[in-house]
């Protein structure tokens, strides 16, 4: 066998060398050049680096989702996932060899076209042409490999050219791994014609996309799209053992619908993707499709964070829109809408992470999505269907470490793992990883001002209500949900702590008037909603600017403020206070035993001189007193009933009072500090 040119060369190299090292230090006899052995680093057979990308990157739905996002950095608008099950003909093939590669295939079609690079890029495995271009999200080189979970020899239509690849080198001969046709060239058209039976799965394909069909495609000479073919592996092959049929094929599918809603959520082109099912007879089936309609963008987001904030504000630029996704499953169909805000740091104002962003070519930019159409209106009610999850464009798998407790989807250009299934974070054995370190200042800088602003932004659906206040609150964190998650909860404090210091107005006092943490005054007896209701009717009457918060969002607050005395809550104290200039005299009994018994709840009775609360049996109201009166009111026990006051009867406490009310006068009757006035 003749030594290749890169032998050759090589051997040509080395030689040089040695005679230089001759000259340079002194006579090399020819004992020692016969026993000199070669060194220096030698790149890996193939077929053992395509091994490696297999194990590294796991069957399962995240291959269809690197071809989603493929699609995505390659501006395709529309993505289509076919199970062809049909077997083609071998009669008039290319050559006979690929006769076993004409049965069931994986079918992608996106709208987009291979440009030149792209063509190159996909035949040098390892070498993505994204690495140095902050649009791109995909990682060509590796992420298309994962497809040879499924078949040995994929090929690919797009522009003018037909390609096949073989990386096993068994079909087109020695040290050949794949072949190319070009639809503009002549000798290549008579091969595309003669060939029918081989390129027929390419017809039929796109027959059932729609689009566009082979006849016309040849006879343009191009094809505006790309489809990808991957005949199904039937037998074990050097790349992998294991065999892929037609249950692993609706696995994978059922795999990628489980995260459906959310694959469209921070994708920047596409709009589209479905997936069919074509059977034996040539039957076509869609099995399921997401759309995202086109983002309705508001003009009038509320920016108002006061002059002082505007200078920190101006370090990130925002955008904001609903999106809709439209998901069809047989024959179900639902309709979801999202509130998504992007956030992207200014280059030249944050340090440390704009000298990561250029030398990693990663972009300072954060997403969140919140569900608008899965809102509570119970400020009580909590959400137990829905998870906040990691994104890196498209979701990352479903599992704990990448699940935050948010109630909100992240999205960033993060850095990852070899894998692409986790982020980097810093620990012990990866403190000095450059990657990590970005994800860590990314969170720590530009989310509190992404999910600050996010909140401003649902603020401003509200106040034209197209969601209700209660709704927004289900958007700030909830700290139980975080699981002590360290990390997570740092970023939500310094999320309210950004609302905060700002003079924000964030909390709704009613529908039309939001006012600010400072001014707002909190009551929290979420658990008796009847005493809630009875101590709100009070303030609502003495126009107090009370504001209805879910449990989480005051726990929220009382985290992130260093002094919680800045919240003005409701206490018995206060009440009594609101109470003695209260004209009580329109609220309800019921109402009234309530309030008594809330302003009793401390035990302060003697600031109870003068309120107007201490209930008779004939249904009236007099004053407490911390001086003694004419007229007592008076209780009763078992050892000395009513009864032994004929004529007094109105004078004594009400028969029906709680136990928790009975009790507190009777104290207040022991200690004999406090009396009544009519």
């Amino acid at each position: 066998m003749q030594p290749s040119k890169r032998y050759t060369a090589a051997s040509l190299m080395m030689a040089s060398l040695l005679h230089h090292e001759s000259r340079a230090g002194g006579s090399i006899n020819s004992s020692n050049k016969n026993i000199r052995k070669k060194f220096g680093a030698t790149a890996p057979p193939f077929i053992d680096y395509l091994k490696e990308i297999l194990r590294r990157y796991p069957d399962g739905g995240q291959i269809l989702k690197e071809l989603l996002q493929n699609a995505d950095d390659a501006e395709a608008n529309e993505v289509v996932f076919i199970f062809d099950e049909r077997t083609y003909g071998s009669t008039s093939l290319f050559m006979k060899d690929l006769k076993k590669f004409q049965g069931p295939a994986l079918i992608v079609y996106n709208d987009s076209v291979f440009s030149e690079e792209d063509w190159h890029c996909i035949q040098t495995t390892g070498i993505s042409n994204k690495r140095n271009d902050p649009s791109k999200v995909g990682q060509f080189g590796l992420g298309f490999n994962t497809i040879y979970h499924i078949t040995d020899v994929p090929s690919i239509f797009s522009g003018k050219y037909i390609g096949i690849l073989d990386p096993q080198e068994k079909l087109f001969g020695e040290e050949e791994a794949g072949y190319i046709w070009s639809l503009d060239d002549p000798e290549d058209r008579k091969v595309l014609e003669l060939s029918r039976d081989q390129f027929r799965p390419f017809k039929y394909a796109m027959e059932a996309i729609g689009t566009t069909t082979w006849t016309n495609a040849l006879k343009e000479n191009y094809f505006k799209g790309t489809l990808f073919r991957f005949p199904l592996r039937t037998e074990p092959s050097e790349i992998l053992a294991s065999l892929y049929d037609r249950d692993k094929i609706f696995d994978l599918f059922d795999s990628f619908r489980a995260d459906e809603d959310m694959n469209l959520l921070f994708l920047r082109n596409v709009a589209s993707v479905s997936i069919k099912h074509i059977d034996t007879s040539g039957n076509v089936k869609v099995l399921s499709k997401i759309a995202a309609l086109q983002p309705e963008h508001f003009t009038n987001f509320n920016r108002n964070l006061n002059v002082q904030s505007q200078e920190q504000v101006s370090k990130v630029k925002t955008s904001t829109c609903i999106r809709a996704i439209s998901q069809y499953f047989v024959n179900e169909k639902h309709h979801n809408h999202w509130l998504i805000t992007n956030c992207t740091g200014i280059a030249g104002e944050w340090g440390k992470l704009d000298d990561l962003a250029e030398k990693l070519s990663y972009t300072p930019c954060v997403g969140l999505a919140f569900p608008l159409n899965k809102v509570e209106t119970s400020e009580t009610s909590t959400r137990t269907d829905f998870e906040g999850r990691l994104h890196f464009f498209l979701p990352l798998p479903n599992n704990e470490a990448n699940k935050t407790g948010l109630p909100v989807h992240i999205n960033a250009f993060f850095g990852l793992s070899d894998n692409r299934r986790h982020i980097k974070w810093i620990e012990s054995d990866q403190r000095y990883d450059e990657a990590a370190q970005w994800n860590e200042l990314l969170i720590e800088k530009i989310l509190p001002y992404a999910y600050c602003q996010l909140i401003l932004d649902a603020i401003t659906l509200a106040k034209t209500s197209v969601l209700k206040p209660l709704s927004v609150y289900q958007i700030w964190p909830d700290l139980e949900k975080m699981n002590h998650k360290e990390r997570w909860v740092k970023v939500s404090k310094e999320t309210i702590k950004c609302l905060m210091k700002h003079s924000t107005l964030c909390l709704a006092a009613n529908e039309d008037n939001w006012i600010t943490a400072g001014k707002a005054i909190f009551l929290l007896c979420y658990d008796q909603l009847d005493m809630k209701q009875a101590i709100e009717n009070v303030l609502i009457k003495e126009a107090q600017p009370l504001v209805r918060v879910p449990v989480h969002v005051f726990k929220a607050l009382e985290f992130a403020l260093e002094n919680q005395s800045d919240l003005n809550v409701i206490t018995p104290a206060s009440l009594r206070n609101i109470l003695q200039r209260c004209d009580l005299y329109t609220f309800p009994y019921e109402q009234k035993l309530l309030l008594l018994e809330y302003v009793l709840s401390d035990e302060q009775y003697s600031s109870l001189n003068n309120l107007p609360l201490l209930p008779l049996t004939n249904g009236s109201f007099v004053k407490f007193q911390i001086s003694s009166c004419d007229e007592p009111v008076f209780t009763d026990s078992t050892k000395f009933p009513r009864i032994l006051l004929p004529g007094l009867e109105e004078k004594f406490l009400p028969e029906d009072l709680s136990d928790t009310l009975l009790d507190h006068l009777k104290k207040i009757a022991y200690s004999r500090k406090i009396f009544a006035s009519a």
